[in-house]
């Protein structure tokens, strides 16, 4: 069983790169295939050439903003690169469980599904546990009010090549807005795992975090999370 993760990163420190590289690339039980998705100045291409060969590394030559939107482009930049049965997103600057993927994996084979979002840890700027972040079944009524399926799900390659590329315009929220798609055109084809498998990296750099401390972009996220819902409702 073969899983495609794309890594976006842009001048990610190379301790933080390296732990994220190293969480996929040790993967127990399936056969990874880990695409970078960075532009073509990125101070560390030539880090990963020289220390990980097998990584494919994708790049865009206009410069990517630290921005939600920025972050889509790059996905939909390596998306045309994925080959495995299977496709996952990953920060680089989080941490995983080398049983990630085959956990999810096999709770989508065992339940005859097609996404499975896990619980995850918040860790610290240290890779220390802060706490973990449970959910539950899937429910769309639920999903209509808040997101609780992580960008780091995984998806079935069918799902990426009919629903994907994402629509860069829902900024933050173009995750949410898949996943709402994904119900409303297939029904619930949504496990969750209860294991936490991978470590979500709590900075003072982190967007999500950046954002609480501007009410514009408050405003902006308010605005945009209304357009995507109304597509929806």
């Amino acid at each position: 069983m073969k899983v495609s993760v794309i890594m976006n990163t842009v001048g990610e420190r190379q301790d933080y790169l390296t732990l994220a590289i190293k969480g996929y690339l040790n993967q127990v039980g399936v056969e990874v295939e880990l695409i970078i998705s960075t532009i073509t100045n990125d101070i560390n291409i030539y880090f990963i050439k020289e220390n990980y060969p097998t990584v494919k590394i994708v790049t865009m030559d206009k410069l990517v903003e630290k921005s939600p939107k920025g972050s889509f482009l790059q996905l939909n930049n390596a998306l045309p690169h994925i080959t495995g049965d299977w496709f996952t997103f990953a920060s680089s600057n989080d941490t995983t469980s080398y049983t990630k993927l085959i956990q999810e994996v096999e709770m989508c084979l065992k339940n005859n599904k097609e996404v499975c979002y896990s619980a995850f840890n918040l860790i610290n700027e240290d890779s220390q546990f802060i706490r973990t972040q449970s959910f539950f079944d899937y429910d769309y009524q639920k999903h209509l009010i808040g997101n609780f399926v992580s960008d780091c799900a995984l998806i079935s390659k069918r799902l990426v090549d009919k629903y994907l590329p994402f629509k860069v315009e829902l900024n933050n929220y173009a995750y949410w807005d898949l996943w709402l798609r994904i119900y409303e055109g297939e029904g619930n084809v949504f496990t969750y795992n209860p294991n936490p498998t991978w470590g979500y990296r709590q900075i003072e750099t982190s967007m999500h975090i950046d954002r609480q401390k501007s009410e514009l972009k408050l405003a902006e996220a308010k605005r945009d999370k209304e357009i995507m819902l109304n597509l929806h409702r």
